[in-house]
């Protein structure tokens, strides 16, 4: 593999993605805010970048994932960001969850430079991101989608083109409105059952019998049943992503009072305590207020 990869980002999720890059045989440059982090790396054979400006200068494509839009302004627009060190022909790959206006915007910059970038929200948790099975959803232009295929595959499993530059952006914001649907509806009814004298898992194996089955239950609900909280994807970003979505929504004139309404819950876990626990631990707020 000649590409040279870049990688920024090197928190739960991209630590895990940016490994496989060393296994597949790229060569491989990294830079993350917190530079202790990327030292795992570092000893594994990855180079380390000063400045997301060096690490553009180092690679062929920089891949990053990042936690938030302000996170991108800083990897992107900074003096010393990523745009600084791009050129004619430099390909950005952003796998972070993000407004489809940024996304935009970021796009609409690299070309401007003649270097090019193409959106790749990624879904999987960190389960995915460990085994390489991640599934992206891309935005931009498909002749960039066909070209950084083999990149995409190096961590994932599918990359699905969604269309133009924000649209991969909505998707993934589509999809982790879904995802707080069921997280809520479940916590909802398990409470509501374990009041009743219901076991955990007698509701789960009825649910996964039915046909609303889904293996997402059986995921966060034997989390649930086991009371294990450990971070897949935290309440903080999901809150995160939800405030996203209601604001796109807004932009969109496409009222989400559903959504609206689990954000609060989500908050309400916040509050207590439970930001940074995995988002399975937003069922301790659903209990609390059931004095359950």
């Amino acid at each position: 593999m000649t590409t040279r990869i870049g990688f920024a980002g090197l928190g739960l999720m991209g630590s895990r993605m940016a490994r496989h890059f060393l296994e597949k045989g790229f060569p491989l440059t990294v830079w993350n805010r917190t530079p202790e982090k990327a030292q795992e790396l570092v000893l594994a054979g990855a180079a380390r970048a000063a400045s997301p400006k060096a690490l553009a200068q180092a690679s062929d494509v920089v891949v990053s994932c990042v936690s938030d839009p302000a996170a991108i302004e800083r990897l992107v627009f900074a003096a010393d960001g990523l745009l600084a060190g791009a050129r004619s022909g430099f390909r950005y790959l952003d796998t972070s969850t993000i407004s489809p206006e940024m996304s935009q915007r970021v796009a609409e910059a690299f070309r401007a430079v003649g270097a090019d970038a193409l959106e790749a929200p990624v879904t999987g948790s960190k389960l995915g991101a460990e085994k390489g099975t991640l599934l992206l959803m891309t935005g931009g232009r498909r002749e960039l989608h066909d070209e950084l295929l083999p990149v995409m595959m190096a961590f994932g499993s599918k990359a699905i083109y969604c269309g133009e530059t924000g649209q991969a952006a909505t998707m993934k914001l589509i999809g982790n409105t879904v995802i707080s649907f069921m997280l809520e509806g479940m916590c909802e009814g398990l409470v509501v059952g374990q009041k009743a004298g219901l076991s955990i898992e007698t509701m789960l194996e009825v649910i996964m019998a039915s046909g609303f089955a889904s293996p997402y239950y059986n995921f966060k609900g034997g989390a649930i049943a086991r009371r294990d909280f450990e971070q897949h994807f935290s309440i903080d970003l999901l809150v995160k992503d939800q405030t996203l979505m209601l604001a796109e929504s807004a932009r969109l004139g496409a009222p989400m009072p559903g959504l609206a309404a689990i954000r609060e819950v989500h908050q309400a876990a916040r509050a207590q305590g439970f930001g940074q626990e995995d988002i399975a631990a937003v069922v301790k707020a659903v209990e609390r207020a059931a004095g359950a």
